[in-house]
């Protein structure tokens, strides 16, 4: 995410005045040298806290969340990349290709939301139900039923269980879907908007072209 970038801002411009400073300290004053490595620490502060508040800031304020909100967010993209990463690794207790496959589609589902959210945080609160229920629903429903799809010896009513479970795992996806449109449909009647944009300034051309 950009906000980071203003740690790597607050760094360029820390670092350098660390260094002037602890320099000028071992020149210019007769004190120990804990007391120059301090003065040169104390600079690196008092020029990147400046610089990483201001330029993370700027950043805060492009996409409308408060620091506050933004720590939210972060919050819950935190627990949501783990939540993904346990759907990658529910792979391994898959046992046939129809499986696989529905397993697949609804990782891919949440991975894509996922790194959605991380790049564009303020859209945390279009699909907040996405982290707040819909990702557990789905990782649950999946590592139970991979879990008890692979064990022998399974009776009917066994079976019968895992196939609604199967079942409810095509909604869960179908809920993911719906979570990836909301999420998307600013952009598209953003891209409506500039194709017929596009379109009423092709005609102005080729009518000033007619005039001319």
């Amino acid at each position: 995410m950009r906000y980071y970038i203003s740690r790597i801002y607050g760094t360029l411009v820390g670092v350098p005045a660390a260094i002037v400073a602890w320099l000028t300290s071992i020149y210019a004053f007769d004190i120990l040298f804990v007391y120059d490595l301090g003065i040169g620490i104390a600079a690196f502060f008092a020029f990147y806290l400046p610089t990483q508040f201001f330029t993370s800031k700027k950043y805060l304020n492009e996409i409308g969340l408060t620091r506050r909100d933004f720590r939210f967010v972060r919050h819950h993209l935190n627990n949501a990349q783990t939540k993904v990463r346990k759907l990658l690794k529910s792979f391994i207790n898959v046992r046939s290709i129809k499986d696989f496959k529905q397993v697949n589609e609804i990782h891919r589902l949440a991975r894509t939301i996922y790194f959605t959210v991380r790049q564009q945080p303020q859209k945390f609160f279009i699909v907040d139900s996405f982290f707040y229920s819909h990702l557990d629903n789905a990782l649950n429903l999946i590592e139970s039923y991979t879990r008890l799809a692979k064990m022998p010896a399974k009776s009917k009513e066994e079976k019968q269980k895992l196939e609604q479970t199967r079942i409810t795992l095509d909604e869960v996806k179908r809920t993911l879907v719906a979570d990836l449109k909301r999420l998307n449909e600013e952009d598209y009647t953003r891209l409506d908007v500039e194709m017929e944009m596009n379109k009423i300034e092709q005609q102005r051309h080729l009518q000033r072209k007619e005039h001319d």
